[in-house]
């Protein structure tokens, strides 16, 4: 019996330390992947030491070449950039880059009004070209015009001669004959066919008192025609 115990208690006994044998080892196995990874992470914290203390160098080297720049370029004596961080300064320069850009695009809108309102100048200028050629037509017109009206007259006035000529004696109107000869004949050269009057346009008829209403009438706008024109005359003169 005792021995029969004893077996089972062996076997207890070794099973127990079987088991807190696997509980070990998974222990220890445990403890190895810390151990390793605790050791990756010494490795890395070591590197990023390193790097940390190799930027720090790096970093007070460009603080150095930053301050002797500034003081070249003159930024440590200006009033404008005096105190200000190397940081501050770079936002300056980015606020002037968005200017700048502000400004090209307000240029280029000023340039197509400038090109809109030349394009306009230059239809104005044609239109008033043609105002100005329309002007001296109508100017020419209106010269041509005066100077017929000016030889209607002259000849209106030679056909008055004549006619009150026609009134007086025979005697006289044999006398002045020649002189009214030599002006009807330049007064008719110096005018064209077209603006020649009829010959009967002045000649006298039987007396009715309907032709002496119209000649009242005509000789008072002849009257008024011709003051016109002397006055108008006047003037040019």
């Amino acid at each position: 019996m005792d021995a029969k115990v004893s077996k089972f208690e062996t076997l207890k006994l070794l099973e127990k330390c079987r088991k807190e044998r696997d509980d070990a080892l998974h222990r220890e196995s445990v403890l190895r992947e810390k151990l390793r990874q605790y050791e990756s992470r010494m490795r890395s914290t070591e590197a990023l030491k390193q790097k940390l203390k190799t930027l720090t160098m790096d970093n007070k080297d460009l603080r150095k070449q930053v301050k002797t720049l500034r003081t070249e370029i003159g930024l440590e004596a200006s009033p404008k950039f005096n105190g200000k961080t190397t940081k501050d300064i770079i936002t300056d320069l980015h606020e002037k880059e968005r200017e700048c850009v502000s400004l090209v695009e307000k240029t280029g809108k000023l340039s197509l009004t400038i090109d809109d309102l030349t394009s306009e100048l230059a239809n104005t200028v044609t239109s008033k070209t043609l105002l100005e050629d329309q002007v001296q037509s109508l100017q020419q017109n209106l010269k041509d015009m005066t100077n017929n009206q000016r030889r209607l007259l002259k000849l209106w006035e030679d056909k008055k001669v004549q006619r009150e000529q026609l009134a007086l004696p025979a005697i006289n109107h044999k006398a002045g004959q020649k002189q009214f000869t030599h002006r009807h004949v330049q007064t008719e050269m110096s005018i064209g066919l077209s603006q020649k009057l009829p010959a009967n346009a002045f000649e006298t008829k039987p007396f009715t008192r309907e032709n002496d209403k119209k000649t009242v009438l005509d000789k008072h706008s002849f009257q008024s025609y011709g003051n016109g024109y002397h006055h108008d005359k006047g003037i040019h003169n």
